[in-house]
């Protein structure tokens, strides 16, 4: 086990913007230390910019301000070659969803990242995959493709996954935020047992509070702030991250001069001081009817916007949480021409989801750009919008035949597929629609390429995957 708590990746003042200046900002000059061998949580509220930290410190997104540095080296100041190899050896990542190849054992899952790396050879990567896969329990599933293994055992494989370069850090966002209460227990137990035994790192995001209160140091993002946090005890911050607060109340006053006596009878204009007296009593009482007419139509209005802005974070989430999406299959149809399958998957538990049929467009990277390839729906019934209840695929036919595509997987296209769709929780959407935007990532092997040149370099166990899903990145 390593003895020093030596700060090996440190960010300072980090902040992602989106769009031109202003902007969106996700994450906000955020700083943060993580030393060697110590578990660090991360709290907070979704769409408070966890994931984007996340992605920050593993050098898959470049921040907008700010560095992250290795050993005292900014990251982004490396050539592409040395931030592969950091992002390969140097820490392990371990998604919301664990994204297992489907065409690929548990076993050749958990192998992969260090046959492409070149981090061990073929024997020596599958001897740490097999001792991995003991490690989490699954040692009798070596041979289990995916859609044959649970949800937690298709964690379980993902975190094995993490670990076969044996990374200093190990970077998990939400690892059993999809899991069930026993099943959650288990992978925790997995973590900690491997966190304590394997000597690496551990960022940890969590809504799970008792776990978050294991970590040497919490953090709690906010709008985008990172700040350190002990917690407290366990309902207030729970009222922390799903309460609204309400408007302070407001009381009005009035206060009426004090009686003044009549001055002495004159003369002339004996009852003007009783006219002036009737005069500024009916324009304080008018103007207290104005004011407080002003303060209710304040009160009303700032309802109205709660109310709105409550609509549309409700549907935001629907839209972005309760609606997953991504690539099914691929398949190749020869001549370059290619048939993809994508799927939005209603996680909700119950409540349908009313889809306009996604607009979704190919690209294939060319150097430093994206090039647009054709792509059409093989679906007979596209368009319209759709009731989705469970798991709804798509269809669809592309051409990618591209030259001097960029390799950034060698003798494998890197490809993207960009869409946008209307989403509603009801045919008729009388609370607005959300517009929804995804995309996919794949390497994706290129027609006439054969099988014997993508093995000789990439030394895979048996036939070459056609198509290999990536990250959001």
């Amino acid at each position: 086990m390593r003895k020093s708590l030596d700060v090996i990746l440190s960010a300072q003042s980090l902040t992602k913007r989106y769009g031109t200046a202003p902007g969106y900002v996700a994450v906000q000059d955020a700083s943060l230390e993580l030393r060697e061998g110590e578990l660090v949580s991360i709290v907070g509220r979704s769409g408070s910019g966890k994931s984007t930290l996340m992605a920050m410190l593993g050098a898959l997104t470049r921040p907008s301000e700010g560095k992250v540095l290795l050993d005292g080296v900014d990251l982004w100041t490396l050539a592409e070659v040395e931030l592969a190899s950091f992002r390969c050896t140097e820490v392990g990542f371990i998604f919301q969803f664990p994204s297992l190849l489907p065409n690929l054992s548990a076993l050749d899952n958990i192998a992969l990242p260090a046959l492409l790396g070149s981090t061990l050879d073929g024997p020596a990567a599958y001897a740490r995959a097999y001792h991995l896969l003991d490690r989490v329990g699954l040692a009798d599933r070596a041979e289990a493709y995916p859609d044959h293994l649970s949800g937690g055992e298709q964690r379980r494989v993902a975190i094995a996954r993490a670990l076969i370069n044996s990374p200093r850090w190990l970077l998990a966002d939400e690892p059993t935020g999809d899991l069930d209460e026993d099943t959650e227990a288990e992978i925790i137990d997995v973590l900690e047992e491997l966190h304590a035994t394997e000597s690496f790192g551990l960022a940890l995001v969590t809504h799970n509070l008792e776990l978050a209160r294991r970590a040497t140091r919490i953090y709690e993002m906010r709008q985008g702030a990172l700040v350190s946090t002990d917690l407290g005890d366990k309902a207030v911050a729970f009222e922390q991250w799903t309460c609204r607060s309400a408007p302070a109340e407001i009381r009005l006053r009035q206060e009426l001069p004090p009686a003044s006596r009549a001055p002495a009878p004159i003369p002339l204009g004996r009852n003007l001081w009783p006219v002036i007296q009737t005069f500024l009593l009916v324009g304080v009482i008018m103007l207290a009817a104005i004011m407080l007419i002003d303060f209710g139509i304040g009160r009303y209005q700032a309802v109205q916007v709660r109310e709105r802005l409550a609509r549309t974070a409700t549907l935001q989430y629907l839209a972005l949480n309760s609606l997953r999406g991504d690539v099914q299959s691929i398949a190749d149809l020869g001549d370059g021409r290619y048939g993809l399958t994508t799927y939005l998957e209603n996680v909700s538990g119950g409540q349908p989801i009313f889809v306009l049929s996604p607009d979704l467009r190919a690209y294939v990277q060319v150097g430093t750009v994206w090039q647009e390839v054709p792509m059409q729906s093989a679906d007979e019934s596209a368009g319209g919008v759709l009731k989705i209840e469970g798991k709804q695929t798509y269809h669809y036919v592309f051409d990618a035949r591209v030259r001097e595509f960029a390799q950034l997987l060698p003798n494998y296209m890197h490809v993207r597929f960009s869409g946008r769709m209307l989403v509603s929780p009801s045919s008729i959407p009388d609370d607005g629609v959300f517009e929804r935007k995804d995309n996919y990532y794949v390497y994706l092997k290129p027609f006439g390429v054969p099988d014997e040149m993508v093995s000789t370099r990439m030394r895979f166990s048996g036939k070459p995957p056609l198509w290999i899903p990536m990250p959001p990145h």
